[in-house]
């Protein structure tokens, strides 16, 4: 297997990240790469619900809970304040061509920034860690900047830079 790329796609909510990131996953799958997301958020989530039998295990105190019917799994499980995006990506996808993660606006690793419609100023502007911007808006930025819709240019860009 050649060395596995992870790739930061960032950006403002509502910028267009995840269409960004299932349009790449689809261009990468075709090329018969193995492909995997971590979405990482800054608020808490539940994926869990309260009386079914994994819920009830974590209430009980175990660590983790893991659930399979045979064709997929679903894990929860806490981890500690030092696990991020990347040391997550290295524990459970050491076997995936290119791991994506969505969001992690706060990680010191190259990141690819979406802007949509928002006039908030953009992330490039403060995080020396973005090397590519893809937005359909013009920018003054010295960064590689692409249109949403040319997939391809963007692609061989992350092939290039990560």
């Amino acid at each position: 297997m050649a060395e596995q790329k992870i790739v930061t796609i960032t950006g403002r909510s509502g910028s267009g990240k995840t269409t960004l990131i299932e349009r790449l996953a689809k261009e990468y799958i075709s090329e018969g790469k193995k492909v995997s997301v971590i979405k990482s958020m800054r608020h808490d989530f539940e994926v869990d619900r309260e009386g079914k039998d994994t819920h009830r295990y974590r209430k009980a105190g175990v660590h983790s809970a893991l659930i399979t019917n045979g064709k997929k799994i679903a894990l929860m499980a806490d981890i500690t304040d030092d696990e991020t995006p990347l040391t997550l990506a290295a524990k459970y996808f050491g076997d995936y061509d290119i791991v994506i993660i969505e969001g992690f606006k706060e990680g010191e690793t190259r990141k690819v920034e979406v802007i949509g419609d928002s006039t908030e100023t953009p992330l490039f502007e403060t995080d020396s860690n973005i090397v590519t911007v893809v937005s359909d808006r013009n920018f003054s930025t010295k960064l590689p900047l692409f249109k949403r819709n040319d997939i391809k240019s963007i692609k061989e860009c992350i092939d290039t830079i990560f």
